[in-house]
């Protein structure tokens, strides 16, 4: 029984060998399991605990035509993806986020993306996240062809709005915030929410906060996503609020010390 080091370097030569006797197509299946990730494509091949039937992913019909039309463009099989994500997500290197409900009265129409990944990865998966398998490969295949909530430009006034939050600030601060807010047509809860997404995806780090002149505090009302909201509050050491503020000053290019 070879070793795992002696299994890769047994491939290699066996891939070389391919391509000497002119067989490039068999010598890249080899090649392909051997690049970063494809013992994860070759495990996602792996039908011992046979695939599931038919695995119904609801989604928008706008994020289900980009997934299909990107997968094919890619030369990916949409199944294949989930099974790719399903792996990730056991192994800890993919953390889905849990479905955002439709704001109420919302007209966005929802369609069926039928797939048949494999069954017990969708088992694992559920036991593991608490999540459905359909509403993981929604969230990863939505992540990976960036549609849906990851497209770019994503509108964040599609959240449905949560909790009351108020938050205190300097008068100055808060009167400025409504200010320049309502000037650019946005509220200030939508960019909280925008704030708080970037901050999940690595895209904004607050700044620490120091108000020169606490004599005249008052509440900023607002009412994010209560979704977001406990995504922030299982980050260590962040306190969601605070990110919502600095995302707001920075945003509106608000200076903390004066409030202009």
């Amino acid at each position: 029984m070879p070793t795992n080091r002696e299994l890769r370097t047994g491939l290699v030569a066996a891939s070389d060998r391919l391509r000497e006797v002119n067989s490039p197509a068999l010598a890249a299946y080899i090649e392909k399991v051997l690049a970063p990730r494809g013992w994860a494509a070759l495990r996602a091949t792996d039908t011992a605990g046979a695939a599931v039937d038919n695995l119904s992913v609801f989604m928008d019909k706008a994020a289900r035509d980009q997934i299909v039309a990107a997968a094919a463009a890619a030369g990916n099989q949409v199944t294949d993806d989930v099974n790719e994500g399903y792996l990730m997500v056991l192994t800890g290197e993919y953390t889905p986020r849990k479905p955002i409900r439709a704001r109420y009265g919302a007209s966005v129409e929802k369609v069926n993306l039928n797939v048949t990944p494999a069954l017990s990865l969708c088992q694992q998966v559920k036991e593991q996240t608490g999540m459905s398998a359909a509403n993981v490969a929604a969230d990863y295949l939505m992540h990976k062809y960036k549609a849906g909530p990851y497209a770019a430009g994503y509108a964040a006034d599609s959240l449905p709005p949560g909790t009351v939050c108020n938050p205190q600030v300097p008068r100055t601060v808060r009167d400025e915030i409504r200010s320049r807010a309502a000037a650019a047509g946005n509220k200030v809860t939508d960019d909280v929410n925008e704030g708080w997404q970037k901050y999940l995806d690595g895209q904004f780090t607050p700044e620490t906060l120091a108000w020169s002149d606490t004599s005249d505090m008052v509440n900023l009302r607002m009412n994010p996503n209560d979704d977001l909201h406990d995504k922030l509050r299982a980050v260590k050491g962040i306190r969601p609020l605070q990110v919502a503020i600095a995302y707001l000053l920075a945003k509106y290019d608000i200076d903390p010390g004066t409030g202009q």
